[in-house]
Formats: structure tokens, C-alpha cells, sequence
């Protein structure tokens, strides 16, 4: 089993023996007793896995609930209804506080691809470079691309386009200056899109400063590794360090996934 199994394997146990069956009575001891278990974990990443899963099984847990006792109908006065909510509220603030987890969105096909490529406006220079302090240690093993690689002399968007093609997981990091860019917004988010919709590319968000991110559908529908509530720009030395290695420690799971 995989990292991930393992975790999401534990959060399910954990729901069925610990919260299960209980959750109308005593919703402020599984929430301290879910908060103990959660400090358990290393990696912020792993909590997130836990809490990610958690909060499947909840809702899975309500709905189920909601559709036996209620016709499919949620009660208001129900002791059990009320709980669940209240537990899933509390699941959603921790789940908040962590950097979020990439999903494929589908299944990784036959076709070749193990790049990381970066896109971002060259504003945002400086954040790329401690993006790229951190990938570093790895570059043996990881072929991380961004336009900063491409040579004097060479065709600069033959080689975008060359990079974009074999990507296996595009970082993208947006900012206001990423989103108001016509050739990312043109030549970079359409295939990287698309690869991810039919070629299992995987794509991971960091959001650098604060940004209307919300209103770009096409990509706010695939999951920040921070909340653009809390953008890189707001965070202390420490966080930043900590976010960086999520994005690492993620890209690598990933490209070791069809290894």
C-alpha cells in the first residue's frame, strides 16, 4: 500500500470506531480526541491526507443518515444531524489550516510524461527561485523545467511547447500578474489543462499574493495547495518553508506513482 492508502485506511478506521454511532452525544470529545490523533502525524501532508478522508466519510455518514431516518430530507431538530454538522464544520477548519492535497483528475494513460514544469509571470521571479531552492536536492531525479532553461539561440516557444508536452505535473503559481498574463492565459493553461483532464497530468496551485483566483473557474476548480486566503505573501519565513516542502514531497509521490 501507498503512503496515501495507509493514511486514508486509518481516517476511515478512525471514523468508524471513534465517531460512528456517537456523534450525537458527545461532539466535543471527538473533536479534542480527533484533534489529539491528527497531531500524531509528521508530515502536514499526511494530516491533510487524514482530515481529507474524514470528511468523506462523514458526509458519506450524513447523507446516509439523512436518507434512512429523514426521506432524503435534512432535520434541523435532529440530535444526530446537528452533530454531524457540527463535526464537519470542525473537520473543514482544521482541514483549512494545512496545505490542501492534489488530485489526478483522471487516470495516468500509455503516454510519456515525467517533467515538472512551472509556469509563472517573470514578476514573480523571486518566488520561483525558492520554489526551485527546494526542488534542488532532487534535480538528479526530477526533471523540473521552467523558461529560465531555455538556451540563447533556441526557439523560445517551441521549447514551452516541447516542455508542456511531456509534463507529468505543472506548478503554477498564481498572482494577479500570472492571471492578467495573455501568453499564460493562452499558450500554457490551455494544454496544461488539458493534459490534465485526459492524459493524467497532475496540477498543483500555489497562490503567491492576493488574488481574485476564485473568479477563474478553469482553474479554481482544481484545489490550492493553500487557501487563497492565506497567500505565500502573508506568510511567516516558516510557513513558506513548510509550503514549499509540500510541493515538493507532492510532485515526487506523484512521479514515483507509475514508476
Amino acid at each position: 500500500m501507498t503512503k496515501e492508502e495507509v493514511v486514508r485506511l486509518e481516517a476511515k478506521h478512525f471514523f468508524e470506531n471513534k465517531v460512528e454511532g456517537l456523534i450525537s452525544y458527545i461532539v466535543d470529545d471527538n473533536v479534542a480526541e480527533l484533534r489529539s490523533k491528527i497531531e500524531n502525524f509528521y508530515a502536514s501532508e499526511d494530516k491533510s491526507l487524514f482530515l481529507d478522508e474524514l470528511y468523506i466519510s462523514a458526509k458519506d455518514y450524513q447523507q446516509k443518515h439523512i436518507d434512512d431516518s429523514h426521506d432524503g430530507i435534512s432535520d434541523p431538530t435532529c440530535r444526530i444531524d446537528m452533530g454531524i454538522s457540527k463535526y464537519l464544520y470542525f473537520i473543514k477548519q482544521e482541514r483549512d489550516r494545512l496545505p490542501k492535497i492534489a488530485h489526478q483528475k483522471s487516470q495516468y494513460n500509455s503516454e510519456e510524461r515525467t517533467k515538472v514544469f512551472v509556469s509563472y509571470s517573470h514578476r514573480d521571479k523571486d518566488y520561483l527561485d525558492d520554489i526551485k531552492r527546494h526542488f534542488k536536492p532532487f534535480l538528479k531525479k526530477i526533471d523540473f523545467w521552467d523558461d529560465t532553461k531555455i538556451r540563447p539561440g533556441q526557439k523560445w516557444k517551441d521549447e514551452i511547447v516541447k516542455a508542456i508536452r511531456n509534463t507529468k505535473v505543472a506548478i503554477l503559481l498564481v498572482s494577479t500578474d500570472f492571471l492578467g498574463s495573455e501568453f499564460i492565459a493562452t499558450e500554457e493553461l490551455p494544454p496544461l489543462l488539458k493534459a490534465a483532464e485526459e492524459n493524467g497530468a497532475v496540477v498543483l496551485i500555489v497562490i503567491l499574493k492576493p488574488c481574485l483566483f476564485e473568479e477563474f473557474p478553469e482553474l479554481s476548480q482544481y484545489q490550492a495547495i493553500n487557501t487563497p486566503a492565506r497567500p505565500v505573501s502573508n506568510m511567516t519565513d516558516s510557513e513558506k518553508e513548510e509550503l514549499y516542502v509540500s510541493v515538493v514531497r507532492q510532485t515526487k509521490d506523484f512521479l514515483d506513482k507509475d514508476k
